[in-house]
């Protein structure tokens, strides 16, 4: 008896013919024969087979559906035969140049590390310094993730029972799938704005969490500056929802209207779009170009654009098209293609030569990269890359990044890009993204407002007896940097917004905060005799002007409150998730209940999308 097995072992395709039973050898003759007519049996059965599965619709799922890294081949609408069925190999064969399915899915993406700093104790260290921040990228990757089935490695305290019997319940009302055959989240439909794919189940990685970047996703009701002050800050106190012993300091900052004298001048924008052949999909090239679509509604007369592609080499595509030829830019952007490897190197330095050919003084001049940032030809290292862009931002050109797609995205050098060319960094996830970053927001993330904006919160230790920092692992800055001009930091737009967010242990509280023995510790009278807790301090190059400014903020009991409103608790809400989707050791009693009882009754649509990451998050 004869058995032909198929599988695919690390992308590769094993046929294992088996020969049942026992008796005397077959003579050679025997034996060629036996593989003749062998032969001749299997291939009828491959092209019975072949036929079979081809008229099946329930044999013919489309690409979206198909886990990432498959590379089985489509003809139409239907897709060719695969060699597996429910992680079985069935007894023919199939023909070469298709892949079992499933496919082994390798997630190569790349985040950096990040470590929660503990508290600190205010007499040992009464500064904290970052650089600020408005980028919005992991809040969006998030969301495809949850979207997507991804969930927390350990389950937030409380929640825990509430897992145990969601997966009882599951063992008896469910036949468990064989282990090789993971369950697959089904794909978001792409006319919710939302371009998914159907993944096995994963575990949310660490370092895709950053607090800060998901704090400012959202608008709030944040003073306006007043006068000549291009900033505003404001700071507001209440009991720390998570930790009893504690309080929650929220510093809001925003900025005022872009330059009038800027906006007249125009822009020159380069988009310096990734066609190699990783992109090729329709969450990252595909829906990069209705991103576009998008940017090109929004630009003018004066407006300037320039087409640069890379993959294995770089290529002009258009050249200071005008902002109202609408039309010819997306014709351009539209007839792009994927192929090839990811030569970003070339890519950017032929778009900075471009900006710099095109320089309007005095107006925008910017380059907008969008890629999924796997860069595997000439400089990609996150070093490489550092040096790169610290030189061409001295040029006066900045450089924003579109994320794009998964499976090999790689958030940490999108992110160095972005930190290091003096722009902000957003991840796409659908077509409502795009509206929202190149739409209500493309002031704010397109044009320059003020550079290298830096944080200082100074603690007065008799007051505050220890801090802690949520967010920010990745901004954090020496003390003596901020007063050192040279030292780079964020840049900030017109309309923007942005929040610091401090867990601060006061005084007179009973939680403890390990501190050094000092043996020439002094506290002056001016420091007990104060009323002040804090004071934070701002400073920033604005654009529009060839100096540097300070704006600061004294911060004491008055600011502090019962009933500190509702854009408080909604920060405190974003934190506390935040810390449940890293498993953070300071979450406290923070559970996904207690995330939506903060948010409370919204008619906001962004936080009530929100409420539903926070759900889906409790039962993935």
């Amino acid at each position: 008896m004869k058995r032909i097995a198929r599988w695919t072992v690390g992308g590769m395709v094993a046929l294992v013919v088996g020969l049942g039973g026992c008796g005397v050898a077959p003579t050679p003759l025997e034996q060629t024969e036996t593989a003749q007519t062998e032969t001749q049996q299997t291939e009828k059965q491959q092209t019975e087979t072949q036929q079979t599965e081809m008229q099946s619709p329930e044999a013919a799922p489309s690409r979206d559906a198909m886990p990432p890294g498959s590379n089985a081949k489509t003809t139409g609408d239907a897709a060719e035969p695969l060699g597996m069925v429910d992680g079985e190999a069935y007894e023919a064969a199939v023909p070469s140049g298709y892949a079992g399915n499933p496919v082994e899915d390798y997630n190569t993406e790349e985040y950096d590390s990040v470590e929660e700093v503990g508290f600190v104790s205010t007499k040992a260290r009464p500064l904290s310094t970052i650089s600020a921040d408005v980028d919005t990228a992991s809040y969006a990757n998030l969301r495809r993730m949850l979207k997507d089935g991804y969930h927390v490695a350990v389950a937030a305290e409380g929640d825990k029972d509430k897992d145990e019997d969601k997966d009882k319940d599951k063992d008896e009302d469910t036949v468990e799938e064989p282990k090789d055959q993971p369950e697959a989240v089904e794909a978001m439909p792409e006319d919710e704005g939302y371009y998914g794919h159907t993944y096995d189940e994963r575990v949310i990685p660490t370092g895709a969490v950053r607090i800060e970047e998901m704090l400012n996703y959202f608008n709030y009701d944040y003073p306006a500056p007043e006068g000549a002050e291009p900033f505003a800050i404001s700071a507001r106190i209440g009991a720390c929802p998570w930790n009893k012993d504690t309080d929650l300091l929220v510093l809001g900052y925003a900025t005022g209207k872009e330059d009038e004298a800027m906006a007249k001048k125009g822009s020159n924008l380069v988009f310096l779009i990734d066609v190699s052949g990783s992109m090729d999909s329709p969450d990252k090239l595909d829906l990069l170009k209705d991103a576009f679509a998008e940017l090109t509604k929004s630009l003018g007369e004066n407006d300037r654009v320039s087409v640069v592609t890379y993959s294995g080499q770089e290529e002009v595509v258009l050249e200071g098209v005008k902002g109202t030829d609408r039309t010819e830019i997306m014709r351009a952007i539209r007839a792009l293609k994927a192929d090839g490897s990811t030569n970003g190197e070339a890519g950017l330095k032929m778009a900075y030569e471009i900006a710099e050919k095109n320089f309007i003084e005095g107006g925008v001049n910017r380059i907008v990269m969008a890629s999924d940032g796997d860069l595997n030809v000439g400089m990609s290292s996150e070093s490489d890359l550092h040096d790169f862009v610290d030189k061409q931002r001295e040029k006066g050109v900045y450089l924003s990044v579109l994320g794009f797609g998964t499976g090999n995205y790689k958030d940490n050098k999108m992110e160095t890009l972005a930190d290091h060319g003096n722009g902000s960094y957003h991840y796409i996830d659908g077509v409502l993204e795009a509206k929202r970053v190149f739409g209500e927001r493309l002031t704010a993330n397109l044009v320059p407002f003020a550079d290298d904006v830096k944080v200082q919160v100074e603690f007065n230790p008799s007051k505050v007896k220890g801090y802690r920092l949520i967010g920010y692992e990745n901004r954090a800055m020496a003390d003596e940097d901020f007063k050192d001009d040279t030292k780079d930091a964020a840049e900030v737009g017109p309309n923007s917004q942005f929040t610091v967010v401090y867990e601060i242990v006061r005084a007179d509280s009973a939680f403890d905060v390990p501190t050094p023995e000092l043996k020439y510790e002094q506290q002056s009278e001016q420091t007990t005799a104060t009323d002040e807790w804090l004071t934070a301090k701002l400073r920033y190059k604005p654009v529009a002007e060839n100096d540097v400014r300070e704006q600061e903020l004294v911060v004491g009991e008055a600011n502090r409150s019962d009933d500190p409103g509702d854009d408080w608790r909604f920060v405190a809400a974003v934190s506390e998730f935040g810390m449940l989707l890293r498993d953070s050791e300071f979450k406290g009693t923070s559970t996904y209940e207690s995330v939506r009882a903060l948010v409370g009754d919204t008619k906001d649509e962004l936080r009530l999308d929100f409420c539903d990451l926070v759900d889906m998050a409790a039962t993935n």
